[in-house]
């Protein structure tokens, strides 16, 4: 795990007026290219308590919105101010003792690049490569003896993967919005494939990608902060996602996210397209198994051919 040096200054509280990202929806309009930069043009909607921003994104080749999202920023309530603070709490050991077995969230497998049946084979094939994902380590427990336990129909199988940070990041007192998308990075690693994994679809489809995906935040910043302060080092956080079916092409992502003290701290729901395979097609360029893994065999020079 990783050591922030900047945990280890004295604690200080938030600016009481910096306000923090608590809800943000994106819709995913068109693909993005790797190789080009991505232009982010933002606009502001309304500040106060509750502050809005609207942002587009554009690449150089394309003036056309590849990407919108809607960002809501709020500031912390006043100490004096009256409130409810009721969440979920979740003793994950005791929830999911068959499948965590007492193991630290380092000790689970690393999260594939992508989570489908015919990338754990090329992995398998080309020396357990993963196409690490950059900025966190993901960590997957193996559902198995959880789920088989379930209905066939996969609706209330359960998806854990653990979370934190690769290397160093500011303070949460310096920059707390740096630490809040950190958990929006997390949030959207391999959604679609646990609609695909839970329903059976397996290898069977043809194209699959988000259409919008919608992040609250419940915690505050401190709650939310990446580095635990007595230690210094990277905490490790759990998402907890299934789905809620698939119709129509397409399918839904829900998910909790839970604090290495099981306090709740994120809600998600992703929409996605999700198209089955039809025999002797192959299905869209860049989004079918056949079409990834030729760009995967392409990237590593041939190697693991399946």
């Amino acid at each position: 795990m990783s050591t922030c040096k900047h945990a280890m200054q004295p604690a200080r509280r938030c600016q009481k007026d910096s306000p923090c990202m608590q809800n943000v929806t994106g819709w995913f309009l068109l693909p993005g290219k790797a190789n080009e930069r991505f232009i982010y043009n933002v606009r502001t909607i309304r500040n106060g308590g509750y502050s809005t921003r609207g942002v587009d994104v554009v690449q150089e080749s394309d003036p056309g919105v590849c990407f919108t999202c809607i960002c809501s920023f709020k500031k912390p309530e006043k100490a004096s101010t009256p409130s409810i603070d009721v969440r979920p709490q979740l003793d994950l050991q005791h929830e999911f003792d068959a499948v965590l077995n007492d193991k630290q969230p380092h000790e689970h497998q690393e999260m594939p690049g992508v989570d489908a049946p015919w990338y754990w084979e090329f992995s398998k094939r080309n020396g357990g490569y993963t196409d690490p994902f950059p900025g966190l380590h993901l960590q997957k427990v193996d559902m198995d003896a959880h789920n088989t336990s379930k209905l066939p129909h996969g609706l209330d199988h359960r998806n854990l993967k653990y979370y934190s940070i690769r290397g160093d990041m500011p303070s949460v007192e310096q920059d707390p919005n740096m630490h809040l998308c950190a958990h929006l990075y997390a949030s959207d690693r391999n959604s679609l494939f646990v609609i695909s994994n839970h329903l059976g679809i397996g290898n069977d489809y043809s194209q699959m990608g988000s259409l919008s995906h919608t992040v609250i935040l419940h915690g505050t910043a401190e709650e939310l902060d990446m580095i635990d302060r007595r230690t210094g080092k990277a905490r490790w956080f759990c998402q907890e996602a299934w789905t809620g079916g698939s119709r129509q092409g397409r399918g839904t992502h829900q998910s909790r996210m839970w604090a290495d003290d099981g306090l709740h701290i994120a809600t998600t729901l992703q929409d996605g397209m999700v198209r089955l395979s039809m025999e002797g097609q192959e299905g869209k360029p860049g989004f079918s198994p056949k079409a990834m893994i030729r760009q995967l065999e392409s990237r590593m020079g041939g190697k693991g051919k399946l």
